[in-house]
């Protein structure tokens, strides 16, 4: 068999109880940030015209239900994963970001499988969730291109096979039609890098989730596609890929080594691209250290890849979306008032004279060199800060940002994260009680139970 037929053959045979020690942590975490973004990016606009254009109801409390009562269950894909996205503080690994895909696509389904009676309870989420991740692993893992350079949104890209793949887990689809499944999402992928910084890009993620539902569906339904769309010359991966070179032989190692426990899922702590969070960890912890005031720095010089600075497009940017795929505006905020919050990407604050005046004093130093374990970054970031007296500081080489699977959140600093973004939506006691339920995944029994357990539609305000 090829590898189409190989994930396809792996997805309808993944089960909880075949997972393996390690995974479950992993996964509640990734559903209870997403979750809490999500919550929070209801408030977005382009949440808002998201709903009115695919005629959902926009009432925050009866989307927060995740009943599946809004709209079907591509639609709701659709706007979960647009709002998961909105904000771009949604977890990342593997080139891109895992949950805002696949937690909005298994929510979406799970209400739906739930609806026709069959049930969709938190160990099946889990295992859809895994299926995802992993089909997700195993493709980026077979090109070492710059998908990022090429042009391409890999959340997009391959999160649609792995939306696919994880609603046909909840679908139950056997072999045959979980390979159709991902063979016809390989016609649905795509997304480009040049939106990024608009409303475009989390729409983008939010149609990855919606597509690989459709593609599940079709495919339950009888729709056939090609049993090697992925591996084919003319296929998903040659047609991805930035370079050409690309594995399109190799086996699939699917089901003996679990990607999940070697990458996991890096928590977000600053609403913005992944690739500012190492240097602005660098530049916040160089102004507390040293008592810096903006006024007194001359000049910053930041070392980063040249991946990532391709990615930060944006030099001077003028609104809050535009801030979030700045490097400049990750230094001007670190330096100023020492934090990016979301309260910082505001338009009101991205205009605020000094931070636009200290763009000016920000150089980027880009190098080719790559991590080992994600060829997107640099092996580390550093800043270094001359100030106007001739002082040079510099930071310690920052491998892993805070929040990173090697340099994890605990529980009290993620509850913090989701009561702040949950709080336009929910009151505090139901959301601690949404927070303690997603935690505890494995014993949710459906997603009736979810709802309950923070009663969100009453506690809205």
């Amino acid at each position: 068999m090829g590898l189409t037929q190989d994930i396809g053959r792996f997805v309808a045979g993944i089960r909880f109880d075949r997972l393996p020690d390690g995974v479950v942590p992993i996964v509640a975490t990734g559903f209870t940030d997403c979750v809490g973004v999500l919550l929070a990016g209801l408030s977005e606009p382009v949440t808002s015209i998201v709903s009115r254009a695919n005629n959902i109801s926009h009432d925050p409390r009866a989307i927060a239900r995740f009943d599946g009562a809004a709209a079907s269950a591509p639609d709701l894909a659709l706007l979960y994963g647009t709002a998961a996205h909105a904000l771009d503080y949604d977890d990342t690994a593997l080139s891109g970001h895992p949950s805002a895909v696949l937690v909005p696509a298994i929510l979406a389904q799970a209400a739906e499988v739930d609806a026709d009676g069959r049930g969709a309870d938190g160990r099946q989420m889990i295992a859809a969730y895994v299926a995802g991740y992993e089909v997700w692993a195993e493709l980026i893992g077979r090109d070492q291109g710059q998908h990022h350079r090429k042009g391409w949104h890999p959340s997009a890209v391959f999160g649609t096979i792995a939306a696919a793949a994880a609603a046909s887990v909840l679908r139950r689809l056997d072999a045959d039609q979980a390979t159709n499944a991902v063979a016809l999402a390989a016609s649905l992928a795509g997304g480009v890098g040049a939106n990024f910084g608009t409303m475009t890009k989390p729409f983008q993620v939010g149609r990855a989730g919606q597509s690989g539902l459709v593609a599940a569906r079709l495919a339950a339904e009888g729709l056939t596609a090609s049993a090697d769309a992925l591996e084919h010359p003319l296929g998903f991966l040659a047609a991805f890929s930035p370079n050409g070179a690309v594995d399109r032989e190799s086996a699939a190692p699917l089901g003996r080594t679990w990607r999940i426990l070697e990458n996991g899922v890096n928590v977000k702590l600053y609403p913005m691209c992944y690739c500012t969070h190492r240097a602005a960890d660098a530049m916040i912890a160089l102004r507390k250290a040293n008592n810096l005031e903006p006024e007194n720095i001359r000049s910053v010089d930041v070392d980063l890849g040249d991946a990532q600075l391709a990615v930060l497009r944006n030099h001077r940017p003028q609104t809050g979306l535009e801030a979030k795929f700045s490097l400049e505006f990750a230094m001007a905020s670190s330096a100023t008032v020492g934090r990016c919050t979301r309260h910082e990407l505001a338009t009101e604050f991205v205009r605020r004279p000094e931070i636009q005046d200290f763009f000016a004093k920000v150089q980027a130093h880009p190098t080719t060199e790559r991590a080992e374990d994600d060829p997107l970054f640099a092996p580390f970031d550093r800043v270094r800060v001359t100030l106007n007296d001739g002082r040079e500081l510099a930071s310690e080489p920052i491998r892993y940002p805070q929040g990173h699977f090697r340099r994890p959140v605990d529980r009290e600093r993620l509850w913090e994260k989701f009561a702040d973004c949950a709080a336009d939506v929910i009151r505090p006691v139901e959301a601690r009680q949404l927070f303690e339920a997603l935690q505890d995944l494995p014993r949710l029994g459906s997603l009736r139970d979810l709802a309950a357990s923070g009663d969100v539609a009453a506690a809205a305000r």
